[in-house]
This record gives structure tokens, C-alpha cells and sequence, in this order.
């Protein structure tokens, strides 16, 4: 994963469904890179949408 200094990262919990990806999201459009974190398999697919927003996606499934 690499960041720019300038861009803003957020940490999301829950990130693969719900409430979590749609804050993942939110932060996404927003122009933040992610850390997201999620314990099922969903987690890939909410990745690949999340970096289609531009954003430089990392995950840790936990």
C-alpha cells in the first residue's frame, strides 16, 4: 500500500457490508486512502469496489 503524505487515510471496521462499507465508502469518494478490516469472505468484493473510488485499498481480515 502506498500513501501519499497529503492524502488522509481512515481505519474501517466492518467494512465488507452495512453501515461499515458504506462509511468505507463515504470516505472513498471523499478522497481518503482505507485500512479496512472485516471477517468474512465479503471483505474482497467490498475492495474492489471501494478501489474503483480511487482509493489505494488495503485489507486485514481479522
Amino acid at each position: 500500500m502506498h500513501t501519499d503524505d497529503d492524502k488522509p487515510l481512515a481505519l474501517v471496521t466492518g467494512a465488507s457490508s452495512g453501515i461499515g462499507y458504506e462509511l468505507a465508502e463515504q470516505f472513498a469518494r471523499h478522497g481518503f486512502d482505507l485500512l479496512v478490516n472485516a471477517e468474512d469472505d465479503r471483505l474482497d468484493h467490498a475492495v474492489r469496489r471501494l478501489r474503483e473510488r480511487g482509493a489505494d485499498v488495503r485489507a486485514v481480515r481479522a
